[in-house]
């Protein structure tokens, strides 16, 4: 059934917000955006940061009071709230009470142990949702007994339109990087990327300008710039080993970077959790590492073995579209019945 939505969310180029909402598109739904970058952007980097935390000020008033009037303008089915860090429990309650479902998608944990300090308003608000869509299962009981209403689980997803594998007859001669890692330093990341260096002779490429200078100096010319979009995908398709953590600050037993890597064609070497290895069969699909020694020793088995990579690479690849790891199938699952 087609649904009239609008979606609320920081429409940044770094955010997944739009590929969310172009798969709502291709799935047959009217998308009207909302987009809450310039309320979060708004004013200093001392008043950002404050708003963020505080989640207050004439910026967050405005975010608030123009949600309202875009909706009584769109005159939505359904009002999608994006990591609605600013958005209050009253703005919420009113739009319910003018009779929309009011959806949230949170791809971010406020429960966990990170503490990112931004969730107050948030929690304050949680209980007026009518539905509440996470990615994590340790999710779903902590929502419940903060007050939620209803809460669905959505894994993380790739999207189709940016996460594609290479051209026909693509090889290690297009393949500079030997292994590469694309994301922040969460956890022990930094320490061991830096075992696999120190003890395994290891060069991992990191590509992020999240990382600490000292970081930054330690790594040398393993250190690349943040890639997004076509550079990201790039990234996957030069690499010949893709590195895929879960954040456990986050609570996290998935990583939406696996399923990106293997949307993009990419051979998938990531963190073992049980739902890593529900999503990918081990050795034919994807491969999973315990610790440093066991990630070393994949790295050195498969880093010469191109035949072997590329089966696999191609078989994960064909598992994430036909057990639908993309926007698409994700987002229809979970609307059904709203």
């Amino acid at each position: 059934m087609q649904r009239r939505i609008l979606y609320a969310g920081e429409m940044s180029g770094i955010s997944n917000t739009r590929h969310r909402i172009a798969a709502l598109r291709r799935l047959g739904h009217m998308v009207v955006e909302f987009d809450m970058t310039p309320y979060l952007t708004a004013g200093s980097r001392l008043a950002r940061q404050a708003r963020y935390r505080l989640q207050r000020g004439r910026s967050a008033d405005r975010c608030n009071q123009d949600l309202r009037l875009a909706v009584e303008g769109a005159r939505p089915d359904i009002v999608w709230a994006d990591k609605a860090v600013l958005v209050r429990r009253e703005t919420v309650a009113a739009l319910r009470t003018a009779g929309r479902c009011v959806v949230h998608y949170n791809p971010d944990n406020p429960f966990g142990p990170r503490r990112d300090g931004c969730w107050g308003t948030f929690l304050t608000a949680l209980p007026e949702y009518d539905v509440h869509i996470v990615p994590r299962p340790s999710n779903l009981e902590e929502y419940r007994r903060a007050g939620a209403r209803e809460v669905r689980l959505m894994p993380f997803s790739y999207e189709p339109t940016v996460h594609f594998p290479p051209p026909a007859g693509w090889s290690d001669r297009d393949r500079p990087f030997t292994v590469s890692f694309i994301g922040a330093p969460y956890d022990d990341r930094g320490p061991f990327i830096d075992a696999l260096r120190v003890r395994y002779g290891i060069n991992v490429q990191v590509h992020s300008g999240a990382w600490p200078a000292r970081w930054r100096s330690r790594l040398g010319p393993s250190h690349h710039p943040s890639t997004y979009g076509h550079g990201y995908r790039e990234t996957i398709w030069k690499s010949r080993i893709c590195l895929s953590f879960v954040t456990r600050s986050n609570v996290d037993t998935l990583a939406r970077r696996t399923f990106e890597i293997a949307g993009c064609g990419g051979f998938l070497l990531a963190q073992r959790t049980g739902d890593h290895l529900l999503s990918f069969e081990e050795g034919r699909e994807a491969l999973f590492f315990d610790d440093v020694r066991d990630c070393a020793d994949l790295i050195h088995r498969f880093m010469h073995d191109e035949q072997a990579r590329s089966t696999i690479a191609a078989a994960g690849r064909r598992r994430a579209e036909m057990s639908g790891y993309g926007n698409d199938a994700r987002l229809a699952a979970v609307l059904e019945g709203l």
